[in-house]
């Protein structure tokens, strides 16, 4: 059966993807979709001190831990890793659990007191600091405080993200190593 009617089909780029291409591709994006969902708090879901503390505590404290040193486009895994060491010292450590699950009772009294929710559910960033603003001086802050402060600025995978080129003093010094180019201060 000849039909002479010519099949008009759409210009090509030159680049064909191929199906193992196609299915590394989908892999990849599946397995970083897996990640997003799976990484919903501080501590890793499947840690115990994240079982211990509860779903809804382990978020509250990634939100807090976001608001306290507030990167936008750093992903919450920097966060996380941070922390790691926190949760684990928490599994075996019953005064710190004690200080993560009072510290988040008190985080979320103080917001409810103002805003009348939880401060999971406080809407603006603005709001929550001045929920963090009323409870700085405990204990359970200056912890989250602290251990983030030096994770998250100590933490070479970052610092790109920063716009810092990392430690000089080996190289002599920032007046051998990128003093005309300080522009991450």
């Amino acid at each position: 059966m000849n039909n002479d009617k010519k099949v008009k089909r759409p210009k090509s780029s030159g680049h064909r993807m191929s199906r193992r291409g196609f299915l590394a591709g989908s892999g990849a994006t599946l397995v970083g979709g897996a990640a997003i969902f799976s990484c919903t708090g501080l501590f890793a879901a499947d840690s115990k001190a994240a079982q211990k503390i509860g779903e809804e505590s382990n978020k509250t404290l990634l939100r807090m831990a976001r608001d306290v040193f507030p990167h936008d486009d750093l992903e919450d895994k920097y966060y996380q890793q941070v922390m790691a060491p926190l949760a684990k010292r928490a599994e075996t450590d019953p005064k710190l659990m004690e200080l993560l699950t009072v510290g988040v009772e008190a985080l979320n009294q103080e917001s409810r007191a103002r805003y009348g929710t939880a401060y999971l559910r406080v809407e603006t960033e603005e709001e929550r600091v001045v929920v963090l603003k009323a409870i700085e001086s405990s204990a359970f802050f200056q912890r989250i405080k602290g251990d983030l402060m030096m994770g998250i600025y100590n933490n070479p995978e970052i610092w790109a993200k920063f716009g810092y080129g990392g430690s000089s003093w080996e190289h002599g010094g920032y007046i051998n190593r990128g003093y005309d180019e300080i522009d991450w201060i």
